[in-house]
């Protein structure tokens, strides 16, 4: 995130009937719900969004619709398409937001922890902890890879990725190839636990590209 100051001058137009687009994704195999939201402000959509996912139950995202025609496209203001799979750190960013939205609504009620599809998210960042893998609202919090039945050169790969970070210090530069490692070890991990968990990749800074 970045701030800057701004100068109302350097404005030419306002509008005070905005479009915005609303995604709803079911827990099953429906279609993901599509609504736009007329000439209404960003907090009334936001309370509307309270009600057309039914208290969170569901995931959801919200974005403002621009342009006419085929010049017509979307700024995201909440979340992403959940149906894209996130390519670089900003769109993994706008996925995280959703899930814990969705997941803490879950913890809430006392659900369990788990995505529409039944599965669990694994979060992936060295956090100065015994394990680089996490699971939010839980009382664990920190996972032990061995309990998630990951294989021993993958475990033993993992714990010496995140060991080469924490012994750079709080204060000391990271080995350099510390994020392409990590994402070779992520794309592992996903694969492996793609049965039972998402893993995401928490780790992966904001803007990098997939290679």
């Amino acid at each position: 995130m970045r701030a800057e100051l701004a100068d109302r001058r350097d404005t030419t137009w306002e509008d005070l009937g905005p479009r915005f687009r609303v995604f709803v994704y079911p827990c099953d195999a429906e279609d993901t719900r599509i609504i736009d939201i007329v000439d209404v402000s960003i907090d009334t959509v936001f309370r509307e969004m309270r009600i057309l996912s039914d208290d969170d139950r569901h995931l959801w995202s919200v974005a403002l619709v621009r342009g006419e025609g085929a010049q017509r496209g979307l700024v995201w203001l909440s979340g992403y398409d959940y149906d894209d799979t996130p390519t670089d750190g900003v769109e993994w960013q706008r996925r995280r937001e959703m899930q814990d939205r969705y997941l803490m609504a879950r913890s809430r009620r006392g659900e369990p922890l788990v995505l529409p599809d039944g599965r669990r998210v694994i979060r992936m960042f060295s956090g100065w902890a015994s394990s680089p893998l996490w699971e939010s609202f839980t009382d664990e919090y920190v996972v032990d890879p061995r309990s998630l039945g990951i294989s021993d050169d993958l475990t033993r790969d993992l714990l010496a990725w995140d060991g080469a970070i924490q012994d750079a210090g709080p204060d000391g530069p990271v080995p350099a190839d510390s994020f392409e490692t990590g994402l070779a070890i992520w794309r592992r991990l996903r694969d492996e636990l793609a049965p039972i968990a998402e893993v995401r990749p928490d780790f992966w800074a904001t803007g990098c590209g997939l290679g």
